[in-house]
């Protein structure tokens, strides 16, 4: 008797059910897209500000290098082979590692630093390129092929002789402050991060990009400064970063 009631009432008024059920399927739509749209953007800030808070450098303190200190970096044939210019001909193989544009702070700083206001944490380090220069000391030729820098000599001869340089970035890495520097937002893809036992043992943590372009692995050797350093770990650095090549 209910249903047949029931039944009777929705036909003699269909276009007010109607309308009923669709305000009422709207209105359940509606609180579920709030409830979700709000559920999501607590989810994403939440992501996103614990990103945020493991970042391990808020601040980076440097010193520009004092005049004629040489930290400019720049190649020169003195200061590899003493005051003399090596024979043309003669092949070379130059390997040094330096701070480019950037001045050295004494150990004391880092303390210094530290007993600042509001500061949590202090970690030293140390930003460096290695340039290798390889090939043929250039010479000066009245006739041939072209050379170095293939320009023309004063008589219409020209330089004989290629240099080809190369270089990677190398940061420098405080083991007792491993949450903060140059490695503290990496994210290890192989192998391992350095330990307290790494104290001056020739091993380095290489970034993934540039291990893809060298093809090195873990246990891989690498050559910084004419020393041979072993591949122990490989990292990921976040999208938008400036990652060093190598980590010492």
């Amino acid at each position: 008797m209910f249903f047949t009631y029931l039944r009777r009432e929705l036909r003699r008024r269909i276009r007010q059910a109607i309308f009923i059920a669709l305000g009422l399927a709207i209105g359940i739509g509606l609180v579920i897209t709030v409830t979700a749209a709000s559920a999501g953007v607590r989810n994403a800030q939440s992501t996103v500000l614990h990103a945020l808070e493991e970042t391990g450098t808020d601040i980076t303190v440097t010193q520009a290098p004092a005049a004629g200190s040489g930290e400019g970096g720049r190649f020169g044939f003195r200061g590899v082979f003493g005051s003399g210019r090596p024979k043309a001909g003669t092949k070379i193989r130059v390997d040094t590692l330096v701070n480019r544009g950037l001045g050295t702070l004494n150990a004391s700083s880092v303390s210094t630093i530290a007993k600042s206001g509001n500061v949590a944490a202090v970690a030293g380090g140390l930003t460096l390129t290695d340039t290798v220069v390889t090939g043929t000391i250039p010479g000066f030729s009245a006739s041939g092929p072209g050379g170095f820098g293939g320009g023309n000599g004063g008589n219409g001869g020209r330089f004989r002789g290629f240099l080809t340089p190369s270089s990677f970035t190398v940061d420098g890495v405080d083991l007792a402050q491993g949450a903060l520097g140059p490695l503290s937002s990496g994210k290890l893809a192989k192998g391992r991060t350095f330990t307290s036992t790494d104290a001056g043992a020739n091993v380095a943590v290489v970034d993934s990009n540039y291990a893809t372009q060298k093809k090195l692995g873990v246990g891989s050797t690498l050559t910084i400064a004419k020393k041979k350093f072993t591949v122990i770990g490989i990292v990921q650095e976040p999208q938008g970063d400036n990652p060093s090549d190598a980590y010492i």
